[in-house]
């Protein structure tokens, strides 16, 4: 439950700041004292490989041959939030 849970936090997260993207570090750093950095990023492929998020990569400005991974809500997932989809593999709220 605590996985679906952590995906529906991060697509409200995502939601909140569009349209606007984030460094992958960025929603570490939003879920990381709840969360394990590992949970996170599963988390994040996961709504990557549903469609719900969408990756871009680009070069470090600085740092040469570093990668910055940025994502940003599609849509879809926008869709998902506003309840016009319907996911069983996220929640928006936690059960007691």
């Amino acid at each position: 439950m605590r996985e679906k849970l952590l995906r529906g936090l991060i697509l409200d997260f995502l939601h909140r700041i569009y349209p606007r993207d984030i460094e992958r570090i960025g929603v570490i750093e939003a879920f990381y004292k709840e969360f394990k950095p590992k949970d996170i990023e599963k988390a994040l492929e996961y709504l990557k490989d549903k469609g719900y998020v969408e990756e871009r990569e680009m070069e470090h400005p600085v740092r040469r041959f570093e990668v910055i991974r940025l994502y940003k809500i599609t849509p879809h997932g926008i869709d998902l939030i506003e309840g016009t989809l319907c996911d069983n593999g996220i929640a928006f709220w936690e059960d007691e």
